[in-house]
């Protein structure tokens, strides 16, 4: 089966490689105000105008960007599990066939559907900095849905092919 938009079986080690590290660091920068000094640097801030603050007050002269200081740890922990996530999730098996490329779609639909009844439990029940923090976890859940039941239903397949 030809599946162009996969990429080559080795990346996955890749993936595999990246994705704890970058896990681990992602939850000590949200969690922990963890910082990596080095990766303060200057940044483009794109509509910069913080909408939440001051809802009696005028509302601050509108901008479309300016440059400022931040500390690129966070956003470098979620460039490293996006890119690493989708490595391990989107890489060709050693072989490719329907039954592969079935069970790919299946655990995306499954992905999907729970990724959203979670966005759902979280905007009624999180309010505040707690809604924040669950909807940035929530960008990545369903890439782990999808490795989870993609790499389940494998090794559950493979485990009843070797008991016939």
């Amino acid at each position: 089966m030809k599946t162009n938009f996969l990429f080559p079986n080795r990346v996955r080690v890749i993936g595999w490689i990246l994705l704890f590290p970058s896990i681990v660091l992602g939850y000590m920068a949200i969690f922990h105000g963890f910082e990596v000094s080095f990766l303060n640097i200057k940044t483009l801030c794109l509509l910069p105008v913080d909408w939440g603050a001051g809802l009696h007050v005028t509302p601050p002269p509108f901008r479309l960007w300016e440059i400022g200081d931040d500390n690129f740890t966070g956003e470098a922990a979620g460039i490293l599990v996006i890119i690493s996530a989708v490595f391990v999730a989107f890489s060709k098996e050693k072989k490719e066939d329907e039954y592969i490329a079935k069970i790919r779609l299946e655990s995306l639909l499954w992905a999907t559907y729970i990724a959203f009844a979670i966005q759902i439990f979280c905007l009624l029940f999180f309010y505040g900095v707690r809604f924040f923090e669950s909807m940035v976890v929530n960008l990545f859940t369903i890439l782990f849905v999808f490795i989870a039941r993609y790499y389940f239903i494998i090794y559950r397949s493979k485990f009843q092919r070797n008991e016939e």
